[in-house]
């Protein structure tokens, strides 16, 4: 059996190919543990975010996708490893 790296299974998308949702990896540090963003599509500046933190259950909210963007861009400056290049987080925040 291979390995899946999605924690949620497969995730569906439109019409036009586009997947529902982002997922972004961030490694943790001494003091955090590894996190994993799954990232929906942007609503009137709003984000629906599915968080794992370290492998625990996920919590579910909603955030602004200018918050996101800043949590993003400060784990970039703490040179923490991002799954997905900012530029292309950044592309998906904004719609």
């Amino acid at each position: 059996m291979s390995y899946d790296p999605n924690p949620i299974g497969p995730t569906s998308s439109d019409a036009h190919g586009t997947p529902d949702a982002l997922h972004v990896h961030v490694m943790g540090t001494r003091a955090e543990p590894d996190t994993v963003y799954i990232v929906g599509k942007p609503r009137n500046g709003i984000v629906e975010v599915r968080e794992i933190v370290g492998g625990c259950a996920p919590r579910e909210y909603a955030a602004d996708a200018g918050e996101m963007l800043a949590r993003f861009e400060r784990a970039q400056r703490e040179r923490r490893r991002i799954g997905v290049e900012l530029y292309a987080i950044r592309r998906w925040l904004q719609g």
